[in-house]
């Protein structure tokens, strides 16, 4: 586990909305809305939507997202369809010109394990909008495709919700150069062509923490460009002799295609109330060093244990009887 030394940690006090720029406004829902991708033979097709117009509320400011919908496979034309192939962007216009919004990657509750892989399940994504937040005035176009080729399904009833909540910005890190050692979670799609050895006797740093508010947080971590990082997170509890326990649904830094020596970022909604684990390890043994991280988060996050029910009020009555007995 991480010491005390080695964890480093600090806020933007009263959140993004007061400290950081950022405006309140009222969360707002797209109408549901399907779409299909073509069963062809050259695959990522990118198809786009316009949004409604009328939907955001110009001159607010929008901080995070979510997105879902039920995917499916046509049995005919999917054979080669995966979950975590699914890729969609909001842009600010034609996807050529236009700035990416929101660009989260592949959903993370996407079942990697599934055989054959070609079946239907509900995907989700949540994420915060970078740069201080989306304005309610930005015209929004949604971009899909799956990544691969033969892919014919349907995206049924797309819901897209952008909320306006106070972001709170939060930073922590650690060393992983000494950490102990543990074999990670196998990611399926890279079992095939290496051997179990490389997941093996890799460093990891598990690092407490709980949120004071229920709703979306974003973690992104930095290894500095020296070594490829892994992230996930667990709740209740963390043993590195079960790493598929308790963890939330998929971690990045392992899909095929994911870009060496970059940042990771990973979303969730979280509890509070709710003991968490951030995990930062390495993608190979030889993957250590120093990182660092940052949440933005609809509320605080305190990087510790939770304490005991009770446990501040015996603190204060033995601060009570401590300064009795010195009168």
């Amino acid at each position: 586990m991480m010491t005390k030394s080695a964890l480093r940690v600090s806020a933007c006090g009263l959140g993004l909305v007061a400290a950081c720029g950022l405006t309140a406004a009222q969360p707002a829902v797209f109408p549901d809305f399907t779409v299909t991708t073509p069963n062809d033979s050259g695959g990522n097709t990118l198809q786009s939507l316009q949004l409604p117009t009328n939907v955001l509320e110009a001159g607010q400011t929008y901080t995070t997202y979510k997105v879902e919908f039920d995917w499916i496979p046509n049995p005919a034309g999917g054979f080669n369809a995966r979950q975590w192939d699914a890729i969609w962007a909001l842009t600010d216009g034609p996807i050529g010109p236009g700035t990416f919004v929101a660009d989260p990657g592949p959903a993370i509750n996407a079942q990697i394990g599934l055989v054959p892989q070609f079946q239907p399940g509900s995907l989700r994504w949540v994420g915060v909008f970078g740069n201080g937040g989306l304005s309610g005035s930005t015209p929004l176009e949604f971009n899909w495709l799956q990544s691969n080729a033969f892919t014919d399904t349907t995206w049924q009833d797309v819901r897209i919700t952008m909320d306006t909540r106070e972001i709170v910005s939060s930073s922590f890190g650690g060393d992983t150069t000494n950490a102990p050692t543990w074999t990670r979670f196998r990611d399926t799609r890279e079992a095939a062509a290496e051997p179990p050895s490389t997941v093996q006797n890799i460093r990891y740093e598990a690092v407490p923490f709980f949120v004071e508010t229920d709703g979306i947080y974003q973690f992104t971590t930095t290894t500095f460009s020296d070594w490829n990082g892994v992230i996930a997170i667990y709740q209740d509890d963390f043993d590195p002799s079960a790493p598929n326990d308790n963890r939330l649904d998929l971690w990045v830094g392992t899909a095929p295609g994911t870009p060496n020596l970059a940042d990771r970022t990973i979303a969730f909604e979280l509890e509070a109330g709710n003991q968490y684990f951030f995990l930062q390890t390495g993608r190979r043994s030889f993957d250590a060093g120093l990182w660092e991280g940052e949440v933005l988060g609809v509320g605080g996050v305190t990087f510790a244990i939770i304490p005991a029910p009770g446990a501040g009020a015996l603190l204060g009555l033995a601060g009570l009887m401590a300064s009795r007995r010195r009168r």
